[in-house]
């Protein structure tokens, strides 16, 4: 349904502003008549723009304040009518009010939010739906926030980890360059008579490099950049470099690892939830984010259904651990699979961090070392031909 943005007047004389979901505009004039308002103004807007939709934090904070109500026996409608007061400054406050206008017009929540596929994913309006199937709402609600909370927390654990390593080599990148490109060139007329040691003559060239032929090499960088930028967002791309990237040591553990981890919380979600092993297996691969592992869960899928079980499936992964279908071989067995899946999450999200502990801890040390060393023979290569070491030197 369209939504209306509305100018009205309320009994109390003061102007109100806001947007009503309904089909034509002669609806939507008769929602605001029963609300006590005078319409002074309506226009409509079909689509939501970006800023209007619900961050991962707002999800999480609408889920656990939806949760929260609902537990404490608060009707839906009314529930969400407080949530949706108290955000009335929030950019997705139009969301909010669409959802509440639905509601109240008879439609079901999981269908209301289905109108907003970027706020509310498939996997949320599924469980939403099971939710409302089984009538534990509340319940299905109170997992929701628990698996968005663990999504956000392995998330920024991983972008955090990489921030001080990134930044590092960043600057020790802008400390060669200027090294390179102002320094070296400032004091390069004191050897303006010398005869130079190779050493000393290298970097004075590479100095002459970087300053002269940047017109080369930077579009150059940039090229690359913006053709790995376009390649990883085709889909024959970005299985090129997962590729690539699966071979290097270290980084491929750490994709399994947040993959394994985010693949098993989802699936015991879901299975929680109430969604059956194929609907729950269908809606977690899409969270893995790697396409390798995607089109083996698209077979195991197919071999599912066709009689197969998911442990044995699991088992043909050139990827996942053999941990994995082990641990979920013995939750088949003994009836506890949900459980034994959220084990599993634990226990990767606790690798992956461990993991990532050990690389920023790694990475630090190296990238010093490396801007150390190259300042170290820049230096040296200047100092050379300014002392008696560079008579010892072959020219």
């Amino acid at each position: 349904m369209p939504l209306y943005y509305y100018q009205a007047i309320d009994a109390k004389a003061k102007k109100q502003k806001g947007v009503v979901e309904a089909q034509n505009e002669r609806e939507a004039k008769h929602k605001l008549r029963d609300r006590g308002l005078m319409v002074s103004s309506l226009s409509t807007k079909v689509k939501v723009s970006s800023k209007e939709n619900l961050k991962p934090e707002a999800l999480l904070t609408f889920t656990m304040q939806l949760s929260q109500l609902i537990n404490a026996g608060v009707p839906l409608y009314q529930s969400l009518l407080a949530i949706e007061e108290q955000c009335s400054k929030e950019p997705y406050h139009r969301i909010l009010l669409s959802l509440c206008d639905q509601i109240k017009g008879g439609t079901s929540l999981s269908e209301a939010m289905k109108a907003y596929p970027q706020s509310f994913n498939r996997l949320y309006t599924s469980l939403i739906a099971a939710g409302e199937a089984s009538g534990a709402l509340g319940l299905v609600l109170e997992r929701l926030r628990e698996l968005l909370a663990k999504q956000m927390k392995l998330k920024k654990d991983v972008s955090t980890a990489m921030i001080y390593p990134a930044i590092l080599a960043g600057f020790s990148l802008l400390v060669i360059g200027l090294l390179l490109g102002f320094v070296v060139p400032s004091i390069e007329g004191i050897f303006a008579d010398r005869e130079l040691n190779n050493f000393t003559q290298f970097v004075l060239n590479l100095s002459h490099i970087f300053r002269d032929w940047w017109m080369v090499y930077v579009p150059l960088f940039v090229g690359a950049a913006g053709y790995l930028f376009w390649q990883f967002k085709t889909e024959k791309g970005r299985v090129r470099i997962e590729k690539f990237l699966m071979r290097i040591p270290v980084v491929n553990t750490l994709m399994i690892q947040a993959a394994v981890a985010r693949f098993s919380r989802t699936m015991a979600s879901l299975q929680q939830g109430g969604l059956t092993l194929i609907e729950a297996l269908r809606m977690s691969r899409e969270v893995l984010n790697n396409r390798l592992i995607e089109s083996e869960m698209v077979e195991a899928e197919q071999n599912i259904m066709d009689g197969s079980s998911l442990s044995v499936e699991l088992k043909k992964s050139r990827y996942i651990p053999p941990m994995v279908p082990r641990m979920v071989a013995i939750g088949e067995d003994s009836g506890s699979t949900v459980a034994m899946l959220s084990s599993i999450a634990d226990m990767y999200e606790e690798s992956l961090d461990k993991t990532l502990s050990r690389v920023v801890a790694l990475a630090q040390p190296i990238i010093l070392i490396i801007m150390g060393g190259v300042i170290g023979l820049v230096m040296l290569a200047i100092l050379l031909p300014l002392s008696d070491i560079a008579s010892f030197t072959v020219t």
